[in-house]
């Protein structure tokens, strides 16, 4: 009776592995195929008889195929039942790459498998509609600085070139892509908040009055508010309030000093301070890099992050970096 009882269980475990819209396939230690549902023998663009047998890092893309060999050793020495999460791509038979995220899970201790269960969501097009998103929202994102550069031709292309050297500061401190990312997009729109100074003060030769420089300090605040009811995925508002705050605490506007400082502040303020010194201002001519970059060394420690420094300095002394957007004016 226990064994008649078994059977139907496992006919109808088998029918759901089967009809699954997610790839279900196992492999031995050696990496051989022992098993593969309708939906990956689909993906891989040969019928299960065929797959069973064949070394599954073949239907790997080529990039992705020294990456996972290790994994795969990897995950025959974790316990028994343990998971490891991965995102692959795969190369059918017609050549057709899709994109898979897995969990492969150690099976090796249950007799009946004997092996590595991966289980397998194809998000090929998901990627793609993400990926175009992403494009749009850098789109929307480089329209909205145009809109300042627009009313002020002197710093035409500054925001783009505060977020070109922000961005390789970033990754030059070693800072996560994402957060690289997020400091990019408060770059771009650091200077926003412009929009509501009159253009006249914007563009007037000589220093500013003391009245017009109050005005002009707002411009921190203005941006913040402008952003700060969109749903960024990192404190795009809160970096452009503090890109104008210095470590000793004479910035402005909160006379923030030190730890309290969002990261990309005070990343921004050094991209800020090298772009805006080595281009021409109607109240004054260009200075250049080099004297830009001589500002923040000796001022390192004082009013901008002495790492973030560092990272700059070695940016454009030793890697030889090239701003791509130039300042026109």
């Amino acid at each position: 009776m226990a064994q008649e009882a078994q059977e139907p269980a496992e006919e109808w475990l088998l029918a759901l592995v089967e009809h699954s819209s997610d790839l279900v396939f196992v492999v031995d230690e050696r990496g051989a195929l022992t098993y593969a549902n309708s939906t990956a023998s689909l993906t891989f663009g040969i019928s299960a008889e065929e797959a069973i047998g064949t070394i599954a890092f073949q239907y790997l893309h080529p990039d992705d195929i020294e990456h996972v060999i290790p994994r795969h050793a990897e995950i025959m020495q974790l316990p028994p039942g343990a998971s490891m999460t991965n995102t692959l791509r795969f190369v059918s038979a017609t050549g057709e790459v899709r994109i898979l995220e897995t969990v492969a899970t150690n099976c090796l201790h249950v007799p009946a498998v004997g092996g590595i269960v991966v289980n397998g969501r194809d998000v090929t097009e998901r990627n793609q509609y993400m990926a175009r998103l992403e494009a749009s929202f850098d789109a929307i994102t480089i329209a909205i600085a145009n809109l300042v550069e627009l009313r002020d031709p002197y710093t035409a292309g500054h925001q783009h070139q505060v977020a070109d050297i922000a961005a390789a500061i970033a990754q030059e401190m070693g800072l996560p892509d994402d957060d690289a990312k997020g400091i990019k997009v408060a770059s771009t729109l650091h200077d926003i908040g412009k929009i509501a100074i009159p253009a006249e003060i914007l563009t007037r030769p000589g220093q500013l009055s003391t009245p017009e420089f109050e005005m002009m300090k707002t411009h921190p605040q203005t941006g913040s508010r402008i952003v700060d009811d969109v749903s960024f995925p990192w404190p795009v508002a809160e970096m452009i309030l503090q890109h104008h705050e210095r470590l000793d605490g004479s910035g402005y506007p909160n006379g923030l000093k030190g730890g309290a400082i969002l990261i990309g502040s005070r990343i921004i303020a050094v991209a800020d301070v090298v772009s805006a010194m080595s281009a021409h201002r109607p109240y004054r001519p260009a200075k250049g890099f080099a004297a830009a970059l001589a500002e923040i060394e000796a001022n390192r420690g004082l009013l901008y992050d002495p790492v973030v420094v560092d990272a700059c300095l070695r940016l454009f002394r030793e890697r030889d970096f090239q701003v791509t957007h130039p300042i026109l004016g």
